[in-house]
């Protein structure tokens, strides 16, 4: 007998998506909500769509009040619903429990977990191409302290791998390539609210135009000299 019942346990299974288990309590749905939802789905996979609060309650640690207060929340809720067909042969009109709402939820959940997961992968793919970047401009590769800097540009201060880049490239034509001066670029732009590549493009632009206002007559905006960073430090730290 025993093993007659270890058999009917392995082969009589209740059979729910991975999905279901790994994301209801993200959808709001406690523990014991679960475990209610799991036997409604067993009652239908055994023929019983509609399975009473009595039925119920002879399979699970709960009360009867409890039952029909949690079967309740959950339909108030939206996580399952009543619904009923009709049966055209026999001419009953039968109700069971719907949990396509309940799907519905799971799959959104999983959709943004799944959005999430590619934006990481994405984002350390950006920083990854960026470390790349720099050991190219610089020739060589990044020190220890330089690979810190970097990751705390990215994470701790917030900088977009976009901006950064952009700084990288605004050292370079400036012919000063070294960390110091790409942290001072940064710095000003982050000052002026600066969050894209293309924002600090048109922000240099005006800039270099105000700065070199005495002499603007003369050159036209492409043939402005490249700002120098440092400089500036200097004289707004007197």
């Amino acid at each position: 007998m025993e093993r007659e019942i270890y058999q009917y346990l392995k082969e009589k299974a209740t059979s729910v998506s991975h999905l279901l288990l790994k994301h209801y309590a993200k959808i709001g749905l406690s523990d014991q909500q679960m475990m209610l939802i799991l036997h409604l789905i067993a009652f239908q996979n055994e023929g019983k769509e509609f399975p009473t609060v009595k039925e119920l309650e002879n399979r699970m640690a709960a009360g009867g009040a409890e039952i029909m207060g949690m079967l309740q929340k959950l339909v108030q809720k939206e996580y399952i619903r009543i619904d009923e067909y009709m049966d055209d042969i026999q001419g009953v009109r039968y109700e069971y429990f719907d949990f396509d709402p309940l799907y519905h939820r799971i799959a959104k959940a999983a959709e943004m977990e799944l959005s999430v997961n590619e934006a990481a992968a994405a984002s350390q793919n950006e920083e990854k191409d960026l470390y790349t970047m720099f050991e190219q401009e610089f020739g060589r590769p990044l020190s220890p302290i330089e690979c810190e800097t970097l990751s705390i540009w990215i994470e701790k201060d917030g900088y977009s791998a976009e901006l950064v880049e952009a700084a990288l490239r605004e050292a370079v034509v400036s012919g000063k390539i070294n960390f110091r001066y790409i942290d001072r670029i940064l710095f000003e732009w982050q000052r002026n609210n600066i969050r894209t590549a293309r924002e600090a493009r048109e922000h240099g632009l005006r800039f270099r135009q105000k700065y070199h206002r005495d002499d603007r007559s003369q050159k036209s905006p492409s043939s402005i000299p490249h700002f120098n960073w440092l400089e500036y430090e200097d004289e707004i730290d007197q």
